[in-house]
This record gives structure tokens, sequence and C-alpha cells, in this order.
């Protein structure tokens, strides 16, 4: 039989897994207003890897903007896996791996796809309603496969 903490942490880390799959889905689906509902108001992100941007922290409203530009016209499937929790009171930590599969159905075969895998590191914080909300986001990228012209921050770039 499980003591109480273990089977709160139990609960816990379940509900931290539950905000970022929520979250992927939300981007795959496109629906800017349940991505909304998985951030805090102000994100700590680092896609240097990825976009070659400076780390910075931006709005939740920004996040969402840039989501809405890049991802125009594609469709997108994040795999989200391997999450290693670490919950300390009110604030977690959520180490993951990722694949995201992005296609881009007006391009020519061969030139419509862009492939990416690697980690995630999610921090997050619980609101006062017991809600896990996103406060950081950090990617590292293993594999680049396909047409970085595909991702709408990639286009024109060298």
């Amino acid at each position: 039989m499980y003591e109480l903490p273990e089977i709160r942490w139990i609960v816990e880390r379940a509900a931290v897994i539950d905000a970022i799959v929520a979250f992927a889905n939300a981007i795959d689906g496109k629906d800017w207003q349940k991505l909304r509902s998985h951030l805090a108001d102000e994100i700590d992100i680092d896609y240097s890897e990825f976009r070659s941007e400076t780390p910075r922290r931006i709005t939740a409203e920004e996040y969402i903007k840039q989501r809405v530009e890049g991802l125009a016209g594609l469709r997108t499937l994040h795999v989200s896996t391997n999450h290693e929790v670490t919950i300390n009171n009110n604030t977690a930590k959520c180490q993951s791996a990722y694949q995201i599969y992005r296609l881009d159905p007006s391009r020519e075969p061969g030139q419509n796809r862009l492939d990416t895998a690697g980690n995630y590191v999610h921090s997050l914080i619980q609101t006062t309603g017991g809600n896990w909300i996103i406060t950081g986001i950090k990617q590292t990228v293993v594999i680049v496969s396909g047409n970085p012209q595909v991702h709408g921050a990639l286009r024109d770039k060298p």
C-alpha cells in the first residue's frame, strides 16, 4: 500500500505529464485557446538550437503568435515520451524526448516535410487551482531531417 505522500507524487507527476501532452496536442490541433490555458503569462524560451534565437522571456500571447505564424498551412504531429518529472512544492521540471513531424501539403513530395527529434525541459508551476502551467521551455535538437523551408520560422534563413 502506498503512503499518501507517494500517492500524491504519482498524481502530481501524472498531472505534469498531462499538461505537457495537452500542450503538444493543442499545437497539433491549432487550438490556440487550449494552448494558452497551459501557459503562464510569461515564458522563458530557449529554441536556440533550432531557430538560432537568443533564449529570452516572452509573453504567452507572443509565444502563441509565433506558433500561428510558423505553423500556418502545416499539418503537425508532436510526440512526447520518456518523461522524467521532478516536483518541488508547487514547481516542477519535466525532461522528455520529442519527435515533431511537419508536413506542408502545398509543396512537392520530397520537399514537403521537416522532422525533428530531441529533448525538451519544461518548467512548470502549480496554480492556486491545482493545475500545472508551463513557465519555461528549452529544446535540444538531436535530429533534423527534411526541408527547413517547411517551417515558417526557418523560411528564407540560411
